[in-house]
């Protein structure tokens, strides 16, 4: 599995962020499935400054993030340092808008949606959304896995059945760091798939969870509503993840102004790279 040689990216802190916008990675799964179902299996992370930060101490999701296809800016303070950086193309890509997104690019291609995660049942009403929203949607199939390691049989059998639905797009919703060391796991056994971690987007879209309002996101303050609906659980993870932020973007800055200008796609792709 290996980045998409045709998209530029920046690294913040040894985590690698694709330089691209939503029609940039719709072209990307089309390129990808162009290529055939005996191609391997690989996946899309969506990246928020919360990750950014978790993968400062988790060296297999720092991993993950190396081998995904792309790493999209899900937060817009990433968006913004990508363009500071020089990569005029960069854009926020969240994984909440690529579900919908995404089901429409590939819609009349007939690309086949799995969709796995959530809550009990929230991944058939995902399914349902989706089809209302796009006709003529493609579903493989639906699955909630338990919330506990699978064993040898289950796994294999839950690779089983998404080889054997012909899925091409796995939509994944299990959470930060869970989604992203899952499909890192899975996706070389599942091949002609793409993944994609899109968290909370199983929620959102189908109106389980509010967004913030646009205003706020276009502030980069997303995160602001989410804390403002749930402080009890959330007001640990922002004290910590806030700052610590703040610190990796600062240092990545200050190495940035040494570091070789990003180089144009179709190169190596990797640019301005430093770890905190």
């Amino acid at each position: 599995m290996a980045h998409d040689p045709t998209i530029p990216s920046f690294e913040i802190g040894g985590v690698p962020v694709s330089a691209t916008d939503m029609a940039g990675l719709v072209g990307a799964l089309e390129r990808r499935l162009a290529e055939g179902p005996a191609q391997p299996g690989t996946f899309v992370v969506f990246r928020d400054a919360h990750g950014v930060v978790r993968a400062q101490t988790d060296a297999a999701l720092r991993a993950a993030h190396h081998d995904a296809l792309l790493v999209c800016a899900d937060g817009r303070p990433l968006s913004w340092i990508g363009r500071w950086r020089g990569l005029s193309t960069m854009q926020q890509v969240p994984g909440i808008e690529s579900v919908e997104a995404v089901c429409r690019a590939g819609a009349a291609a007939g690309w086949r949606h799995y969709f796995l995660g959530g809550g009990e049942g929230v991944a058939d009403l995902l399914a349902t959304t989706m089809r209302a929203r796009v006709p003529g949607l493609q579903v493989a199939g639906t699955e909630t896995p338990p919330f506990r390691p699978l064993d040898a049989a289950e796994t294999e059998a839950m690779r089983a059945r998404i080889r054997d639905s012909g899925a091409q797009i796995v939509w994944v919703g299990l959470g930060t760091p869970k989604q992203e060391l899952f499909m890192a796991a899975h996706a070389p056994h599942l091949p002609g798939t793409i993944a994609m971690g899109v968290g909370a987007a199983f929620d959102v879209a189908t109106g389980r969870i509010p967004r913030a309002p646009r205003m706020l996101q276009v502030a980069g303050l997303e995160w602001a509503y989410r804390l403002a609906r749930e402080p009890r659980r959330l007001w640990r993870r922002y004290l910590d993840t806030i700052p610590r932020f703040l610190l990796i973007a600062a240092w990545d800055a200050i190495s940035a102004r040494r570091a070789p200008r990003p180089s144009a796609p179709g190169a190596s792709g990797r640019t301005g790279s430093s770890a905190a």
